[in-house]
């Protein structure tokens, strides 16, 4: 937009940001009615889970940090009388920047164990 109000040209625009003339155009309209040039936001789909319901997934992930998606799934079912899938509760953690923490195991890690207990 600024080289638009600078008056330099919509191609000219274009070719100077590589973008297509087009998306340019698009963009000056968009400014025009809205005032700014950030895209609109879109309906998309609903949430199948309230912000409540939210929240309580996030809690009890925190409380029993043990719990895999599937038991807290489990667990908002019993509350909620309603089924809600395990990705959805994944995405919901996801949100919320928690992330699954299994306990490592595997063979490096047995030999680590094994050769600290033999000191």
């Amino acid at each position: 937009m600024t080289f638009l109000e600078l008056g330099i040209s919509m191609r000219r625009t274009a070719r100077m940001v590589g973008v297509t003339l087009r998306t340019v155009q698009k963009v000056k309209r968009r400014y025009e009615e809205t005032g700014n040039h950030l895209s609109r936001p879109g309906n998309g789909r609903p949430r199948c889970t309230s912000a409540r319901e939210d929240c309580y997934v996030v809690s009890t992930a925190l409380k029993n940090r043990h719990l895999n998606a599937v038991e807290v799934q489990q667990q908002l079912l019993q509350t909620r009388k309603d089924y809600i899938s395990d990705s959805t509760v994944r995405r919901r953690l996801a949100e919320a920047n928690l992330k699954p923490r299994r306990p490592a195991s595997g063979p490096i890690l047995e030999r680590e164990r094994a050769s600290s207990s033999e000191t």
